[in-house]
């Protein structure tokens, strides 16, 4: 029996599919890798809580995880193909909103890791479009297992996102916040000649203790920065305990989206004596008292706005 051969059109219209879909899967891992900034950056558009913005971004990945594979091994063809194109129709929507009426230089379709305008987003999604319009007539792969493939699928692309990347309020109600700080070590920096013009003894106030080199201080500060002005906290009730680099503090500023907010330099000996080596560490002050501590997990927009607001 002679092997069937595959016309120059057949291969390139399976190069094209698998491309497609293997552009998908890695733009929804990219996404993954840079998590926290995908939700930061749905949450800068004001439209829903932090918590709602962690659930729709993870929404996001799992389909883009979803029709990625499934477009590669044939499953539901027809059904994955029309919700490809629906996706790539909205996102481009979105990102004309962005481009017309936003400054991003980054709309995180590739999350942290590949940067791209939303211009060159734009162009790159009219072309999958257009390559999804060349592999519209195709037909599902027949065999073993389909089902069970397909389950499998659709589970991996849920909890992946879900189960391994929890959203922070539910990551909180089973992970207890064991995060301390050292009173004493607080105590004498507060006590410092530096800190006179600091003063947190009237009303409530959140101090975080952060790095210019650390990317969790800087995810942390950005996350801080969103939650006040969309919740509109007073920054004033803001201030950062900053070490590290003092020449890169303006450009920390500018990507946090925090030169409003109270920055004061300490030595990189006193921050890690006050927040015993773990960064960030948040201080929820209350009267110039330490009521609660709170790391980058556990920093969350409710806890925020039941303290300052």
């Amino acid at each position: 029996m002679k092997e069937r051969k595959h016309t120059p059109t057949q291969i390139l219209k399976l190069i094209t599919r698998i491309g497609i879909g293997a552009l998908f899967i890695v733009s929804a891992i990219f996404k993954l890798l840079s998590l926290d900034q995908f939700e930061l950056y749905i949450y800068s558009f004001n439209l829903m809580s932090l918590t709602l913005c962690g659930v729709v971004a993870r929404v996001v990945i799992a389909c883009e995880l979803l029709v990625g594979a499934l477009l590669i091994i044939k499953v539901k063809y027809r059904p994955v193909w029309w919700l490809t194109l629906l996706m790539l129709i909205g996102f481009s929507l979105l990102l004309l909103y962005v481009i017309f009426f936003r400054h991003d230089d980054n709309c995180h379709c590739m999350g942290e890791i590949v940067k791209l305008h939303p211009v060159a987003s734009l162009i790159k999604n009219i072309v999958i479009i257009a390559l999804m319009m060349f592999v519209r007539k195709e037909d599902d792969y027949q065999f073993r297992g389909k089902t069970l493939a397909l389950a499998g699928v659709c589970i991996a692309a849920i909890a992946l996102p879900f189960a391994l990347f929890p959203i922070d309020d539910v990551y909180t109600l089973f992970s207890k916040n064991e995060l301390d700080f050292n009173e004493t070590s607080y105590n004498a920096l507060m006590a410092d000649s530096t800190m006179q013009e600091v003063n947190l003894d009237n009303g409530n106030y959140l101090v975080g203790i952060v790095s210019t080199g650390c990317p969790y201080c800087k995810t942390s500060c950005l996350k801080v920065s969103e939650i006040v002005a969309h919740n509109q906290l007073d920054t004033s009730r803001i201030v950062y305990f900053v070490w590290g680099d003092t020449t890169a503090l303006p450009g920390y500023q500018k990507e946090t989206k925090t030169e409003s907010f109270n920055y004061v330099f300490i030595s990189g000996m006193q921050a890690i004596r006050v927040a015993n080596g773990h960064f960030p560490t948040y201080l929820y002050i209350q009267n110039g008292d330490v009521v609660k501590t709170a790391d980058l997990r556990h920093l969350t927009e409710k806890s925020i706005i039941e303290h300052l607001d």
